[in-house]
């Protein structure tokens, strides 16, 4: 087992639902789930590294159309 990590997402209005599914077909991203307040989405991921959380998975969250910004939460054990 590797770290896991929250990530907070802020995405634009009416695009939640699709990053969501998008994600969530990831088999990083352990849970994907919509949230309220000032972001949209809460994604628990687990990667071998928290330089691997930094480098590949919030590249490919930050590459998808519509994600305006990210929060990422490391899980200490």
């Amino acid at each position: 087992m590797g770290v896991q990590a929250y990530i907070l997402i802020q995405v634009q209005a009416g695009k939640a639902q699709n990053i969501k599914k998008e994600l969530a077909q990831n088999p990083a991203f352990l849970r994907v789930d919509r949230i309220m307040g000032p972001f949209d989405l809460i994604a628990l991921v687990e990667a071998e590294s928290n330089r691997d959380i930094g480098e590949t998975i919030l590249r490919e969250i930050q590459s998808l159309s519509g994600v305006k910004r990210t929060l990422t939460c490391p899980i200490i054990p």
